[in-house]
């Protein structure tokens, strides 16, 4: 009894922590965010929250598509790591110039969150890889594809809303391949 009412609670300050940490992240995300807005007067909040959000989460769809061409145990799988690759290293190249292009520096790295799923993903391998993969790729993407409604909705910048017009297919297509995959 005893050690099971202490496992509950170091699963509980685990999750705790976790949850707590991604709230962290988003908050400084937003204030940095906002700071880059300032310094671009052109830039709302919105357009540059969308900016370093997207940016960060291509980086880690690149990362995350070379774990799968080398993990993976199904061809589809490490053939979608693949597109995902190359499309995401594409959209993220033309992000890249255009955050350069409102004067705010572009992402260089993931997020905390996606660095500490893609720690726990390449300690995966076989069956388990493809599906923990696949998953991944469905809640990663739906999350994506609201971001980019989101900016096309919201944002005030006619660059940035573009560039989202412009992907919000080839994310969308994405959505419906990992969703197709990870059935």
């Amino acid at each position: 009894m005893s050690r099971s009412l202490t496992l509950a609670a170091a699963v509980l300050v685990v999750a705790f922590g976790a949850a707590a940490c991604q709230t962290s992240e988003k908050a400084a995300n937003t204030t940095q965010s906002a700071a880059q807005a300032q310094m671009t007067p052109s830039l709302s909040t919105t357009d540059a929250t969308f900016l370093n959000a997207v940016g960060k989460g291509g980086i880690a769809e690149v990362e995350f598509g070379r774990l799968a061409q080398s993990h993976a145990t199904r061809a589809d799988v490490r053939a979608f790591g693949a597109q995902m690759v190359s499309d995401h290293t594409t959209a993220g190249n033309e992000l890249a110039t255009l955050a350069q292009s409102k004067q705010m520096t572009p992402p260089g790295d993931m997020d905390l969150n996606h660095k500490a799923k893609y720690d726990r993903l390449s300690s995966t391998s076989g069956t388990e890889f493809d599906r923990s993969y696949m998953q991944g790729q469905v809640e990663d993407h739906t999350a994506v594809v609201a971001a980019f409604q989101d900016e096309i909705t919201n944002g005030s910048d006619a660059d940035v809303k573009a560039f989202a017009q412009k992907y919000l297919p080839i994310v969308q297509h994405h959505l419906d391949m990992a969703r197709t995959l990870a059935q």
